[in-house]
């Protein structure tokens, strides 16, 4: 088998080894915590950030999505990102920034599920009364899976990489697989509220004008 074919293979298994029937009590409880026009914020650090962004002002995403983000925690910085992720108080003070009027539930992405950032903000949004949630790997040593109202677990093994090439393991599973569990959360709560807040690509015809109407409602979208 070619390394490509590797590559292929390993997502396939993952994808297909996911547990979709924890989405939908998730699900069921984002949908009735947004029914007011309520945001669910994401929150990742380092390459989770990745899927802060995935579901944010995107076609075929709810307008209801918010990303919460900081430059310190943000892959851009390389080595430094992991440092402030380890970093105590960051977390905290990133929930204290949401607004009380529209937070209704954090999302909270990180595959290992043990550095500060993550854990703190979990338990931040906890004690603000938000629903919480997390995207992670679910392994040994993952604090967030205890910490969170519904955890949706990857399954993805430690250190996330898979595929050998040469003495290295290549091809980290964690983007691919939480992206999956992501879309299907919004698609399972977007069904729930019935709501017609699904962005369109500006490509297709009325999708400008369809997106404009959201963004009156959704002022978060807006630059």
């Amino acid at each position: 088998m070619s390394h490509a074919e590797a590559v292929r293979e390993a997502f396939t298994t993952a994808l297909a080894g996911l547990d979709m029937d924890q989405v939908a009590p998730a699900a069921k409880a984002l949908a009735e915590r947004l029914r007011d026009g309520g945001l669910l914020y994401v929150l990742g650090c380092g390459h989770s950030q990745v899927l802060a962004f995935e579901g944010y002002y995107r076609a075929g995403a709810p307008a209801w999505v918010a990303p919460l983000l900081d430059d310190r925690v943000s892959a851009a910085r390389g080595a430094g990102c992991t440092d402030a992720e380890r970093r105590e108080g960051i977390g905290r003070e990133l929930v204290g920034r949401l607004d009380p009027a529209t937070a209704r539930a954090l999302l909270v992405i990180s595959s290992g599920g043990r550095n500060a950032v993550p854990i703190e903000a979990a338990l931040s949004a906890r004690e603000a009364g938000l629903l919480t949630l997390a995207l992670t790997s679910g392994g040994r040593g993952n604090r967030l899976v205890e910490l969170v109202d519904h955890p949706l677990v990857t399954n993805v093994p430690s250190g996330d990489a898979v595929v050998q090439v040469g003495d290295a393991l290549m091809t980290p599973l964690s983007t691919v697989t939480g992206a999956v569990l992501l879309h299907a959360l919004l698609a399972e709560t977007e069904s729930r509220l019935a709501d017609a807040a699904v962005l369109m690509s500006v490509s297709v015809e009325g999708g400008e004008a369809h997106n404009h109407s959201l963004l009156q409602r959704y002022p978060h979208l807006r630059p």
